[in-house]
């Protein structure tokens, strides 16, 4: 089937007969249909965002295939933080976490989108987050890409624990179903849970983070069932944890890597993996360093409100080594210059000395404003590892003197996602904490 519209994503997915959590999406008595009517009479037509709003596993996979039912584009968002303010996009359509669809804003009306299929908000971990658009193709590349790699065919059961939110679990899950799959999508909350289905052969396919891997490998064995394949996304895989997950579940970690605004781009069993199908390295050249450029065949549609060309080639911030073997290795994260006071300041340095400081395992930095008087900024950075506060401003007294000196703040393990990225927000929260106390 040539999909070109994203009602011909549900058409075919439906067409598998898949269960998402042992149920068909379009079962009797399933939320499919009665979202379907409740989005026609909230007026959303072709191209209009819907945001999904709170939802996680079944109800979040339903609601986006009744999105594209309309031909409709789902915007998948976690629960809002108390006291955020609202944005545009609360003015379109919403379906909230009890499934309750709340129309668009009177006159609330923006140009319809022509081939973004979702929209994913990136996670914000060395930027502020943005909305970032994924297109048909792109979406079919993901697929794809997930296809091949753990070799996806009807008849397997894919344990997706992850949030569907975030644009790791959500390909995974979307792949898993485009390929014949069925899928569990129940959220983590127990180890032993999800050990037993691995263990008793209720899943044959898991997509974990390392974290979650990590829970995984202290729980007792359940049963004789040994899964087909496994693999870890959205953050780095040690060798350790490897040789752990496989001694409890018979199956190496497979690695993927990817971005919120490209989906999948490389898979494979040592480092960040190799190019899927549709993606091929621009640089750097094997057996050389340098910052990883990707070109997918699927262009890349950039961020909602952005009025720039589609893209075929990928920044992706990322500085890797490529091997020789065509395996690419992460080293280092590439963050552009960040603004203080108005002048814009070289970071890389002093990243680079707290770096260097015995003990030190991550470092963030970023600039805020000061909440008495905003018009002033201040340079922070964020030190996680167990360095004292007195070996990291001895570090950054003996760098050159037009290198900026941040405020120092150490803790034992820097705020992360539940995906395992920096999480922003939480790092403002605990900064601003911080200003209030001194």
């Amino acid at each position: 089937m040539t999909l070109r519209s994203r009602q011909d994503l549900v058409t075919r997915i439906l067409a598998y007969n898949v269960q998402v959590n042992g149920e068909r999406i379009d079962s009797a008595g399933s939320s499919f249909h009665h979202l379907c009517d409740c989005l026609d009479r909230a007026g959303v037509r072709f191209g209009d965002i819907v945001v999904l709003s709170g939802l996680q596993g079944r109800d979040l996979v339903v609601a986006a295939m009744a999105v594209w039912q309309l031909n409709a584009v789902p915007m998948p968002v976690p629960e809002p933080r108390p006291g955020e303010q609202a944005t545009q996009i609360n003015l379109t359509c919403r379906v909230t976490g009890d499934l309750s669809v709340l129309p668009a804003a009177p006159n609330h009306r923006t140009d319809p989108l022509d081939s973004t299929a979702v929209i994913h908000m990136s996670s914000g971990s060395t930027d502020r987050p943005k909305a970032a658009r994924r297109g048909l193709k792109s979406v079919l590349m993901d697929a794809e890409g997930y296809r091949a790699g753990l070799g996806l065919a009807p008849g397997d059961c894919v344990a997706v624990p992850v949030p569907l939110v975030h644009s790791f679990g959500w390909g995974v899950a979307v792949g898993a179903l485009l390929s014949g799959c069925d899928i569990d999508v129940t959220p983590f909350v127990r180890a032993g849970t999800l050990a037993h289905k691995a263990d008793s052969g209720a899943v044959s396919v898991l997509a974990l983070t390392p974290p979650v891997a990590r829970l995984l490998v202290g729980t007792r064995r359940q049963g004789e069932s040994v899964p087909r394949a496994a693999m870890a996304g959205a953050g780095p895989v040690t060798d350790e944890l490897d040789e752990a997950f496989q001694k409890r579940f018979g199956v190496p970690l497979l690695r993927g890597y990817g971005s919120t605004e490209t989906g999948g781009t490389l898979f494979g069993d040592r480092g960040m993996g190799m190019p899927v199908p549709g993606v091929d390295i621009v640089a750097p050249l094997p057996g050389e360093r340098g910052e990883l450029v990707l070109r997918l065949a699927a262009p890349i549609e950039g961020y909602l409100g952005d009025d720039q060309k589609p893209l075929r080639n990928w920044h992706t911030g990322d500085v890797v080594r490529h091997g020789t073997d065509g395996c690419v290795h992460f080293e280092a994260r590439l963050r552009g210059p960040l603004r203080l006071n108005g002048r814009f300041i070289r970071t890389d340095i002093t990243e680079q000395v707290l770096r260097s400081v015995p003990g030190v395992t991550d470092v963030f930095l970023l600039v805020l404003p000061r909440s008495d008087s905003p018009e002033t900024e201040d340079f922070y950075s964020v030190v996680e590892g167990t360095a004292s506060e007195e070996d990291l401003l001895a570090a950054l007294a003996a760098t050159p003197a037009q290198t900026p000196v941040p405020r120092v703040v150490v803790c034992d393990r820097l705020p992360r996602t539940t995906v395992g990225k920096r999480d922003r927000g939480a790092l403002i929260e605990m900064l601003r904490k911080v200003s209030r106390c001194e």
